[in-house]
Parts: structure tokens; C-alpha cells; sequence
């Protein structure tokens, strides 16, 4: 990038992470989930490395029809899969999918577990009529982006709320349990719930309908998490399985810096997002590199250069100098149009006045290149996680010398940030190299939704 001005200078280096240290927090991660897999020392540990209970994966054979329902964020979405078989007289099913989202209103983000499950009955219902379904019976599968521990598939007990959800109750509660509850109290619906998994579990199974070798389910979204297969002998809490299967295990790697292993790059930025966060002290890592938050990382170093005088001429920034004022997709919108080459700035120019800054061409400059810097970070430190746990699966495959392994992606960050995937994928690469693993990345089509359909239908065939 060249030399820039001393603020410029300093901030860069402050927001860079060498390989070196890069290569020392993915040792750290390895580390802890294989503390974590282990029930007498994962307290020493904040990833939770829980089992899924998902030990079988698409193989083609899957039929007939399924619903996936995936409550990530704001947004719920209802889907029917239909399996058949291949056009072409292949092993491989041909899959359709009907989906529809539905926006979790604000009073339902803060009120009660009944009224959130009501609603997402309710829309269940919706989806059913619209499609012709209501005498159907049905398997749904359940993608549910909170924390919750299981001891099999279609039970789990909810450990906390997170994202923007502030409910008043629920935690300590089964969340199947309170689904086939509420799907009851419709009084119209045949449908049953078989499976519950987190996004990243969802995401790993749409990969592997995908590609055969899909191991890593990755969301890069308003959030962060992966989940990976896991030989079964390795997970102490799991019991009533030959040893040589394997499982997939929901990591809850946002977890991870939270007992202070990414201590020496947290910044004065990081801090104050942390202190503002709904959560102060927890998910450190995923407040470095999720969607959720990048945006007001970039806001912070904003003002910071301006109450110095670094940019902006001008005392008052409107939204900017607000929490919250400045979008994470903003973040990908000026990185898009200052990778374009075409030296055009309408975009940012356009974003900083919407927030109420009147810019000079050189503090456009500066605005790209900060969205520059917090995006690198980010897709760097989520390539130390990657690399962890491709080596994990490596140190499960001895006999393999040069191991390929597939990672399905999900997320509105490596989806829609212009830069994030190249980066996450070469920093993975090179992180990789010396350790006889390599990463492909791909995107999980239809992700956790499909996912979940999926699980219901391997349930489904296991019954048959």
C-alpha cells in the first residue's frame, strides 16, 4: 500500500496482524478445542466445542419432502426442500427449494419465548397455506443461531440469548420442545419437528450436498461460528457411538478470545464496541471480524481521527458521531468501489453525506483505506480460526499426507463484502501450507436453512 500520512501510518500498523502472530493464534485455538472436546478441563476453556448429535451426511439417497426452518439474526425463514431423483439417472438427488423470509418484529426481539415461537408457528402456518402443505406431515428441521447444549438431535437446552434478542425467559428451556409447543397451540399444522442444529452445523450439511469432502461450516454473517467433523473417540461428553465415526461439532468459536487470547490486538476501537455491545466482555472474537460490527469499528476510528483533526473539517458529524451510526455494509460498499480502479468516489462520498459528513477528497482517501484496514483484520483472524481447525481435522486423518478439505461458507459478510473472501481465503492458504492440509471454500447454497432440511431427511431415512 505504500507509505501514507503518520496517523495513517500508525493505525495500519496498529490494525495488522503478521503471519507470525497470526500462526500463534491459530496454535491457541487448536489448543482449546481440543481442551474443549474433553468434559474435565473444557471449563478452562470459553469455546464450547458441543456435539451436534449430526453423525450422518447427505449421500444422494435422500427422497420426498422436508422443511427447513433457520432463525438467524432478524430474520426467520421457512423452506421445503423437495428431493428426487436425478434428471440425468444419477445417484445424486436433484433438490428444489421454495423459500420464504420473514422480519422478527422489534417487540418480539424483547419479549417473551412463547410470543417469538408464536410468531415463528404462525409463519410456519403462513408458508404452509401459501404452498398447499397444510395435510401435509412433514419432518422439519430446526436451525436455531443460539448457543444451547444437546445430547441428542432433537433436544436442546438453551444456554443464552444472543445477537439482538433480549427475551425475558426461555434460557434453561428445551427450544424443540417450545417449537412443536407452539406449533400445537396453531392447532392446524401436521408438521414434525425431528432435528435441531446451530447455522454453522446447517451450513456444513448444505456444503456436503455440495461436495462429498465438505468437513467446516463457516458463517461470516451479522455474526460468526464454525463447526467441523469431529472423530467421535475425541468427544469425551458423547457416548453410545463406534469410535470411528464422526460428528459434527458446533465450535461456538466467538467465544474464543474471551478468556483473553487475543488480548495484545485488541484495540481502544475494540474496546469501545465491546463496552457499548449488549454483551460487555464476551464474543471478543466475533466483534473483531463480524458484520454486526464492523461497521461501528470503522465509525470509532472515524471520530477518532476527526477529534484530532485528522479528517473532517468540521466539528459536528451528524450520525457518525452516534453508536450505531455507520452500517457494516457501508464497509463493503466503499471497499467495492475503491477496489474498481476507476478512481470514482460517488459511493463514499455519497455514504459519508448520508451520515452527515460533508467530505474533501482526501478524507474519502482515508475513509477507504481505515474500511481497508478493519477488513483485512478481520479476514485474517478468521483465517487463523480456519487454519486451526483444518489442522485439527488433519491431526483425525494421520495416514493422509497432503489432506484437501472443502469449508461451506455462509454469511452477508463473505457473501456481500467485495474483498473478505479472497483474503480469508489466502491468508488460510498460506497459514496452512507447512501443516499438509489445504482449504477450498465454497459457498453453501441455501446454507443453514437447506441444512436443516437436510438433517431431517437423513433422520428420515434412518427410520425407514
Amino acid at each position: 500500500m505504500g507509505s501514507f500520512q503518520p496517523h495513517l501510518e500508525k493505525l495500519k500498523k496498529l490494525m495488522h496482524i503478521n503471519d507470525v502472530q497470526l500462526a500463534l493464534i491459530s496454535d491457541r485455538m487448536l489448543q482449546d478445542m481440543s481442551i474443549g472436546l474433553q468434559k474435565s478441563t473444557k471449563s478452562n476453556v470459553r469455546m464450547e466445542m458441543l456435539p451436534s448429535y449430526v453423525d450422518s451426511l447427505p449421500d444422494g439417497s435422500e427422497r420426498g419432502a422436508y422443511i427447513g426452518l433457520d432463525l438467524g439474526g432478524t430474520n426467520l425463514r421457512v423452506l421445503l426442500l423437495t428431493l428426487t431423483d436425478s434428471i440425468d439417472g444419477g445417484a445424486k438427488f436433484d433438490a428444489t427449494i421454495k423459500s420464504e423470509s420473514y422480519k422478527v418484529p422489534n417487540e418480539k426481539l424483547e419479549g417473551t419465548s412463547a410470543e417469538l415461537f408464536d410468531f415463528i408457528a404462525a409463519n410456519m402456518v403462513d408458508f404452509a397455506i401459501k404452498n398447499g402443505l397444510e395435510e401435509k406431515m412433514l419432518p422439519v428441521g430446526f436451525t436455531f443461531s443460539f448457543p444451547f447444549d444437546q445430547d441428542r438431535i432433537d433436544h436442546a437446552i438453551l444456554k443464552q440469548w444472543t445477537k439482538a434478542y433480549n427475551i425475558k425467559d426461555g434460557v434453561g428451556e428445551d427450544v424443540v420442545q417450545m417449537l412443536r409447543d407452539a406449533i400445537a397451540r396453531q392447532g392446524s399444522l401436521k408438521f414434525e419437528v425431528v432435528a435441531v442444529c446451530n447455522d454453522t452445523v446447517g451450513t456444513l450439511v448444505s456444503g456436503v450436498s455440495e461436495d462429498q469432502n465438505c468437513q467446516i461450516g463457516l458463517i461470516v454473517g451479522t455474526g460468526t461460528n464454525a463447526a467441523y467433523l469431529e472423530k467421535v473417540s475425541n468427544i469425551e461428553s458423547v457416548n453410545g457411538y463406534k469410535d470411528d465415526r464422526f460428528m459434527c461439532v458446533d465450535m461456538e468459536w466467538e467465544y474464543f478470545a474471551d478468556t483473553g487470547a487475543l488480548n495484545h490486538f485488541v484495540t481502544e476501537f475494540d474496546k469501545q464496541v465491546d463496552a457499548t455491545s449488549p454483551m460487555p466482555g464476551e464474543f471478543i472474537f466475533e466483534k473483531m471480524i463480524s458484520g454486526m460490527y464492523l461497521g461501528e469499528i470503522v465509525r470509532l476510528i472515524l471520530c477518532q481521527l476527526a477529534s484530532v483533526g485528522n479528517i473532517f473539517n468540521e466539528k459536528c458529524l451528524g450520525d457518525l458521531g452516534t453508536t450505531g451510526g455507520f452500517d457494516s455494509r457501508y464497509v463493503s460498499d466503499i471497499t467495492e468501489e475503491a477496489i474498481a480502479g476507476h478512481g470514482e468516489t460517488n459511493v463514499v462520498k455519497s455514504i459519508l453525506a448520508s451520515v452527515g459528513v460533508k467530505a474533501s477528497q482526501g478524507d474519502v482517501h482515508t475513509v477507504q483505506l481505515v474500511c481497508e484496514f478493519v477488513s483485512i483484520r478481520a479476514a485474517h483472524l478468521c483465517a487463523a480460526g480456519i487454519s486451526a481447525v483444518a489442522r485439527k481435522i488433519k491431526a483425525n486423518h494421520p495416514e493422509k499426507n497432503d489432506l484437501v478439505v472443502t469449508a461451506g461458507v455462509d454469511g452477508s459478510v463473505y457473501a456481500g463484502h467485495p474483498t473478505f473472501d479472497t483474503l480469508l481465503e489466502d491468508k488460510t492458504d498460506e497459514l496452512c501450507r507447512n501443516h499438509g492440509v489445504k482449504v477450498q471454500f465454497i459457498r453453501a447454497k441455501d446454507g443453514s436453512g437447506k441444512g436443516a432440511a437436510l438433517i431431517a431427511a437423513g433422520m428420515y431415512r434412518h427410520r425407514k
